[in-house]
């Protein structure tokens, strides 16, 4: 599926631009703060420039516009923008949020470089643009609070980057970042899709005490290290998306996905079957056998299912149910023994009804209850009949059985003995698959 196009608020276009000479090899203009913010009142663009001593301190009524400048520890100290915020192609050089920061009509700093920058407080109501930003130190959102989109479309982030108790009020793109450290969120909210897909992680992606109200998409993703899933919190709508992803030691737990995996949901059966074989491989890894074994099984339904069947060949519908019944219901695709046993005792209870209710097509030299008046047809005789019939055919198999019923009463010991040997078979496999391994 092609990856949608990054939307992106250009910069006032009709806003001039300030430029000059300067520095030869830079052709950057020296600026002071105080020159840069009477340029801004002004509503122009500042371009090209280096400017050290920025500060924006309280209300700022007027547009600010960077492109392609050196800012030098700007701060912000409880700055109110009521106009676009754009620092675009800069280089953002350890800039400072001291108190909490609000942003009207979006904040963007597509294309820039971040030294050693915490952003801290931050209110966005409008969208959030760091499409192909690169961040150099320590990167860290705390405490921000973001209302419209969230775009981190192929940022770079050089160290280890973190996003604590932030709140993301739509969806959360960071799709194809690339991160040469670990990559952590902690006590989060995400309210919209929190959309990982392609990203590359070279250490461990987590995110411990975190709230998903939809998708999680790690689809395609590259995890090398762990991925920490297991102490999430999950809404009643949140979902998961492993596609083609490369991971080996997700650390999820099986209550966790189970239902929710957003292939399964919309009926692709076949992608929900490779997400199911990721995680296979993943508790493999991990050597949790149990959730291995829980992983396989779901990996299979979805394999059946994806095979479809129809009643223009109705084979395919013998087959379908065969498969369900004796692989699926009788041991789990070899996943669960118990199963075995509960489906063969389901079998013999059943078989031995019907032979109770025909007891009389039955030989019996000697009544299990005889006395006088006693008969096969008996309540007694013709339970204990039934009973200790259904569990000779079932354990026996064919052995005997011209002998052993009359008439058509053969069919269904037949049917039941074929059903015994193929059952203990299931058991035997089911059972040495738990003990051996």
């Amino acid at each position: 599926m092609a990856e949608p196009e990054l939307l992106h608020v250009p910069p006032d276009e009709t806003a001039p631009e300030v430029a000059g000479p300067g520095d030869p090899t830079t052709g950057r203009v020296e600026l002071s703060g105080e020159e840069a913010m009477t340029l801004l009142r002004d509503g122009k663009v500042v371009t090209n420039a280096r400017v050290g001593g920025l500060k924006f301190v309280g209300p700022v009524p007027f547009a600010v516009q960077f492109k392609g400048c050196v800012l030098v520890k700007p701060e912000f100290r409880g700055a109110a923008f009521a106009e676009p915020v754009s620092l675009v192609a800069c280089t953002i050089d350890r800039a400072q949020f001291n108190r909490k920061t609000t942003f009207a009509k979006g904040f963007k700093i597509d294309g820039s470089v971040v030294h050693k920058t915490i952003f801290r407080d931050l209110t966005v109501t409008g969208d959030l643009f760091a499409a192909h930003a690169e961040f150099k130190g320590k990167a860290g959102f705390v405490g921000c609070e973001f209302h419209g989109k969230v775009h981190f479309w192929e940022a770079q982030f050089h160290a280890w980057s973190d996003f604590q108790n932030c709140t993301f009020h739509a969806d959360a793109d960071f799709r194809s970042v690339h991160s040469e450290e670990g990559f952590v969120l902690t006590k989060s909210r995400f309210l919209g899709d929190f959309l990982f897909r392609g990203a590359n992680v070279e250490k461990k992606f987590s995110a411990d005490g975190c709230r998903f109200e939809k998708l999680v998409d790690l689809s395609k993703a590259k995890l090398h290290d762990f991925a920490y899933l297991e102490a999430i919190d999950a809404g009643p709508g949140q979902t998961f998306a492993f596609l083609n992803a490369v991971a080996e030691r997700v650390r999820v737990l099986p209550a966790q996905v189970e239902g929710r995996l957003q292939s399964e949901r919309d009926g692709r059966h076949l992608d929900a079957m490779q997400e199911y074989g990721l995680l296979k491989k993943s508790y493999s890894q991990l050597h949790r056998f149990d959730q291995e074994d829980w992983a396989f099984y779901r990996f299979k339904v979805a394999q059946r299912r994806a095979a479809g069947s129809s009643w223009r060949r109705p084979w395919t519908k013998w087959r379908t149910f065969a498969e369900w019944l004796f692989l699926d219901v009788g041991c789990g695709y070899g996943t669960n023994p118990l199963r075995a046993v509960r489906m063969a005792a389901v079998i013999v209870l059943g078989f031995a009804l019907v032979y109770a209710t025909n007891a009389d097509m039955f030989y019996a030299d000697k009544l299990p209850f005889p006395g006088e008046g006693a008969s096969k047809t008996d309540f007694a005789n013709a339970t204990m009949i039934g009973l200790t019939t259904s569990v000779s055919i079932f354990t026996s198999g064919m052995g005997g059985i011209r002998e052993l019923a009359m008439g058509w009463m053969n069919v269904p010991v037949m049917i039941e003995s074929v059903m015994g040997t193929l059952l203990f078979g299931l058991f035997i496999v089911a059972f040495s698959r738990k003990v051996i391994r």
